[in-house]
């Protein structure tokens, strides 16, 4: 079986489930995003079952982007999760070097099957779940020359506006830090802890902190909107994170754009970062806006 370290695993997308993304894309449009690629299901991922549109966005970083996912879907197991938590962030995806045998791996170190290991026209794939019970997409590239485009790291609009990664509610954080570190040879760039409250700042091995600033957070539930969705869904992708030169002003570039305010920017007791939280128009769940912050 191989290692984690042999399947270079790095972080890829997050996808988002909306019925509207047409209308649901314009406020990230207008808050300095940009389309990387739109897919028809026949271009990129289709089955006997069906096939969806896909649309990725990017917004001034070179590789973390977010995919808005719009029915019909083509499996049972997405109208499935549709059903139960309509618009919503459904999976992080890894692109792997060798997706058959990553299935192998992450079934035996405590994954549970969503999606069988399927070949499709571009790659190959499956999804399973963590521990938790939150979705893992694993991609595998087979097409000598189709890829998901990725923007020049170059922060976006006049406030310097970059898409960074997301972060995840955790019932456990120090389980799933040691998951995603054995399991995903994810490493740990920095951790928080105070009050009760737990957060670890990941990332994949290609992280660097000028050109490739991909993170992921795992964290336990410390406000009212996060302890909610927790209590009705279980642990959960629970945000898109941004950083900004200018993040004032970032701030009110995207309440303008149609980003709905959860909470103003102010310093975090944990992290010491000026910190905002938006609510975007697919899923109505969070966006975390922070300083730059590159550990």
């Amino acid at each position: 079986m191989k290692t984690a370290r042999e399947l270079d695993y790095r972080l890829h997308h997050l996808c988002i489930y909306d019925d509207k993304p047409r209308e649901n894309m314009w406020p990230y449009l207008r808050w300095h995003h940009g389309i990387t690629n739109y897919f028809s299901g026949a271009v990129f991922h289709v089955t006997g079952e069906g096939h969806s549109d896909y649309t990725f966005l990017g917004c001034g970083g070179r590789a973390y982007q977010v995919q808005i996912e719009a029915p019909p879907f083509q499996f049972e197991y997405e109208r499935n999760w549709w059903s139960d938590h309509g618009r919503g962030y459904n999976h992080i995806c890894w692109i792997t070097s060798d997706a058959r045998a990553s299935m192998e791996q992450l079934l035996a170190n405590g994954a549970t099957e969503v999606m069988p290991f399927e070949e499709f026209p571009t790659y190959d794939g499956f999804v399973v779940h963590d521990p938790e019970g939150r979705w893992i997409e694993i991609m595998e590239y087979t097409d000598d020359t189709f890829r998901v485009q990725e923007f020049t790291n170059a922060p976006s609009g006049e406030c310097g506006l970059q898409m960074v990664g997301n972060s995840e509610v955790c019932e456990d954080v120090d389980a799933m830090k040691g998951w995603y570190q054995d399991v995903m040879n994810m490493h740990v760039i920095d951790e928080f802890r105070a009050n009760g409250y737990h957060e670890v700042v990941m990332s994949d091995r290609e992280y660097d902190p000028d050109e490739r600033r991909s993170l992921f957070v795992l964290h336990n539930a410390r406000y009212d909107f996060e302890k909610a969705h927790m209590a009705e869904h279980g642990p959960y992708i629970s945000s898109i994170i941004y950083q900004a030169r200018d993040i004032k002003r970032a701030w009110e570039d995207a309440v303008w754009a149609g980003m709905t305010e959860l909470q103003a920017p102010a310093k975090d007791p944990l992290t010491g970062l000026q910190t905002a939280y938006l609510r975007e128009p697919c899923g109505g769940n969070v966006l975390t806006l922070t300083e730059p912050y590159a550990p």
